[in-house]
């Protein structure tokens, strides 16, 4: 199983040229890539600009939107931005994209929430067109539903999981493995799942804090999602070895502090 890291976009600790260095040194300790989150109404930079830094400032590490709110831009604009970090890159960049859930986003975008799924349905029938020299950019769907897994199967590459419990994820994953068999696709799917993480006492409020607001949300069942994050050597093996075993291609741990520290302990741990 390849082990990618992502970047702290969403940290509200992590200055832009902090989310850049932390591309460098992943690449210096041999992560097989980094990837950046959304969240339009949170603090935090820019998905596809830190990327288009950290293409920039690497020149082997693969890049990975985990994930893009597609319908939050309209096709057009999304396929420029797209084609613009693939030639940034040099073909490094893998495209994952969601349909989104959250209506105050798509508001404060000007974007009809209601038209959401269309929408995505079209910009993924549109990448799984757009090609490039080298070949077509690296597609994967987010979600969990069967209709994750129909769009997966008929447009994308493969699939990306949310970061929930791993054996919440392994479940998933088989199907779509399954369904990906039964249409006949050639191949297996690229599967990815996120895992959440922060190491060190020093950092342990940090990232507490982070977890709690960033779920909100959810109202109470947020202290479960601090709870849960892995924040020990054995937590992590754990989960991913969970991933593992239930044929999980890529891990993605994404921080929950902005430390620049926190790339060399999770390297010590996984690599």
């Amino acid at each position: 199983m390849r082990i990618s890291i992502a970047l702290p976009n969403t940290l509200p600790r992590a200055e832009a040229a902090l989310c850049v260095r932390w591309a460098v040194r992943a690449e210096e300790r041999g992560f097989a890539s980094v990837a950046v989150t959304e969240r339009l109404l949170f603090s935090g930079h820019d998905p596809l600009l830190v990327l288009a830094g950290a293409a920039e400032a690497t020149s082997r590490i693969g890049l990975l939107t985990n994930v893009l709110i597609g319908p939050l831009r309209s096709t057009a604009v999304l396929e420029k931005q797209v084609a613009t970090l693939d030639s940034l890159s040099g073909g490094r960049f893998s495209l994952g994209l969601a349909p989104g859930v959250r209506e105050d986003d798509f508001v404060a975008a000007g974007r009809e929430f209601a038209a959401r799924r269309e929408v995505f349905e079209q910009q993924l029938a549109r990448f799984a067109r757009t090609e490039r020299a080298p070949g077509r950019v690296p597609l994967l769907v987010a979600g969990l539903s069967a209709a994750a897994v129909r769009r997966t199967v008929r447009w994308a590459d493969g699939w990306t999981a949310p970061g929930l419990d791993p054996e919440q994820v392994v479940p998933v994953a088989r199907r779509v493995r399954e369904a990906w068999a039964r249409a006949g696709r050639s191949g297996a799917p690229r599967i990815v799942a996120l895992v959440r993480f922060a190491l060190g006492e020093d950092v342990a409020d940090e990232s507490a804090r982070f977890v709690r607001n960033y779920f909100s949300v959810l109202g109470d069942e947020a202290e479960e999602f601090v709870a849960r994050t892995p924040r020990t050597e054995a937590q992590i093996r754990r989960a991913l070895g969970v991933l593992s075993d239930g044929g999980v291609d890529e891990a993605v741990l994404h921080p929950t502090a902005a430390p620049l520290s926190q790339v060399d302990r999770l390297a010590d741990i996984v690599l």
